[in-house]
């Protein structure tokens, strides 16, 4: 094969490449939004660093490959790496990715979890102690009209 058609065939597998990966980096953007919920800003910032990124893959890769001279076929090969790995990979990718990132934080959650109610149940008891009592914001606050409501129903 001539010397100048190996190079654009590589310069094409490497489009190629590049959207496959940006297509799976975007999926585990996706996962971690997921997992992590976040504000718009953040989802719109995370969005921004991710293009901007991707279009310095992008140069970087016209710039190796093909010395700056910017090609048609590169577009079509990123755009055709990116529907492979969706059509392939990324049917399932997200669903499994989500589920097993849950499986392995779930103990690490549930272990957090009891800390908590652990340390909120030694607080309670040591101002039981001392005699103070721990505001407890609106929960304390339903919970004295619930009482104030019982006395009324027994007055009555």
């Amino acid at each position: 094969m001539n010397k100048e058609i190996w190079g654009d065939v590589r310069f094409f597998l490497a489009a190629v490449l590049l959207g496959i990966t940006a297509a799976m980096m975007y999926d585990l953007l996706r996962v971690w939004r997921r997992f992590h919920k976040q504000s718009l800003f953040v989802v719109s910032l995370q969005d921004f660093v991710y293009w901007f990124l991707l279009g310095l893959a992008g140069f970087y890769m016209v710039y190796y490959y093909n010395a700056g001279t910017l090609r048609f076929f590169v577009f079509g090969g990123i755009g055709l790496g990116a529907c492979v790995y969706k059509v392939t990979l990324g049917r399932f990718f997200v669903k499994y990715c989500l589920k097993l990132l849950l499986f392995f934080t779930i103990p690490l959650r549930k272990g957090l979890l009891f800390l908590r109610k652990q340390g909120k149940l030694m607080v309670s008891r040591g101002s039981k102690l001392v005699g103070k009592q721990k505001y407890h914001g609106r929960m304390d606050a339903l919970a004295t009209k619930k009482r104030k409501k019982k006395k009324q129903r027994r007055n009555n």
